[in-house]
């Protein structure tokens, strides 16, 4: 296992970032720095887009327990729904494709959203991850089934069938399968964890052949659902997509009195077990890919114990990994500083395993 402990400067317009390296790099510090260590390189990236590339037909399975409670309307920043023309019953998931122009196969970064598995779609812009494109890698972003459409574990297999169709189309759009990246915020994280983590089990039919994961960048994805189920930030969304049980019908005192969230009974076994199934935490072994975990410190959506715990499972297991923890940090929303620290630290740590020159 590598370890993180020498440091280097790096030069971020006005400000400067310690970023740690592994021992096997020392003795070239004093090469030239790779182009995209330069924040402002990010900007001027200017990908070739190919959107709303079909990769699956799925079918449509009832959730009560996402139905049941009330609509979280739709997040900014992501595409337009597309009229579906799939057969009724189904849905037809895409991809969108971004790269920038390269004569050699690419690193390609699987992109998942976010939105507590029940909203969401992929980016309407490429500028969070500009970062990704502006180190030459390529990204595919990933529309799965959000809560409503089916329950857990429905978004794992659909990510598994993203991965396959990477595999199936590397030769048409360039990507190096040697340098394949699972990257993800929030839900997205998880889904990105249990895509390099989780067994064979969770593959459909259909998608079993898919390529061997480089790397994972975790930003604050939830990694123990059994906990998530009983903490106040995640525990609506957590029981929604895991489709167990149904929201407690308020009591008579209750009724004319000012609107309370809905509450959801204490988990029992079969919703635990459920939980354990659909965690990372569930699937920490020797072997797995190295995993960057990004988290605030100050999360009150994902406690940002559920980062700390991956961490010191990852250790105990042996397997390569990193963390930036920022300070006073939520979840998301970081500063254009910390945002810009956390994804340089990706970067730094992808290098580190040969991943990127």
């Amino acid at each position: 296992m590598r370890t993180w402990h020498a440091a280097a400067i790096i030069g971020i317009g006005l400000m400067s970032l310690v970023v740690s390296l592994p021992a096997t790099t020392q003795t070239s510090i004093s090469a030239a720095p790779p182009a995209w260590t330069d924040v402002a390189s990010w900007k001027s990236v200017r990908p070739v887009e190919t959107d709303d590339i079909v990769y699956r037909n799925v079918p449509l399975i009832p959730n009560p327990s996402a139905n049941a409670s009330p609509d979280p309307g739709t997040p900014s920043g992501i595409r337009k729904p597309l009229p579906s023309t799939a057969p009724p019953g189904t849905l037809d998931l895409h991809v969108d494709l971004l790269q920038m122009p390269s004569a050699k196969p690419t690193p390609v970064v699987i992109q998942i959203h976010g939105g507590g598995w029940l909203r969401g779609d992929r980016p309407d812009s490429y500028k969070s991850f500009s970062a990704l494109l502006a180190a030459g890698m390529s990204v595919v972003t990933v529309q799965y089934r959000n809560a409503k459409d089916a329950p857990a574990p429905a978004a794992i297999q659909d990510v598994r069938c993203a991965m396959a169709w990477v595999k199936t189309n590397a030769a048409r759009y360039n990507f190096d399968l040697n340098r394949v990246i699972l990257y993800g915020g929030s839900a997205g994280g998880h889904l990105a964890l249990m895509g390099g983590y989780a067994p064979a089990s969770f593959n459909p039919p259909g998608c079993t052949d898919q390529p061997k994961v480089a790397a994972i960048l975790d930003f604050y994805g939830p990694t123990n659902l059994a906990e998530g189920l009983m903490q106040h930030g995640s525990r609506d969304f957590t029981h929604q997509w895991l489709a167990t049980d149904m929201p407690l019908t308020p009591t008579p005192d209750q009724l004319g009195a000012k609107p309370q969230p809905n509450r959801w009974p204490d988990p029992d076994a079969k919703t635990l077990a459920r939980a354990h199934e659909m965690s990372p935490m569930s699937y920490i072994h020797p072997g797995l890919p190295p995993t960057f975990i990004v988290n605030g410190d100050s999360d009150h959506t994902v406690d940002p114990t559920q980062s700390a715990q991956l961490k010191q499972a990852l250790d105990t297991a042996g397997v390569p990994n990193g963390q930036d923890i920022i300070a006073g940090g939520g979840h998301g929303n970081f500063s254009p500083a910390d945002s810009d620290k956390a994804m340089l630290l990706c970067l730094q740590f992808l290098k580190s395993h040969g991943i990127l020159q």
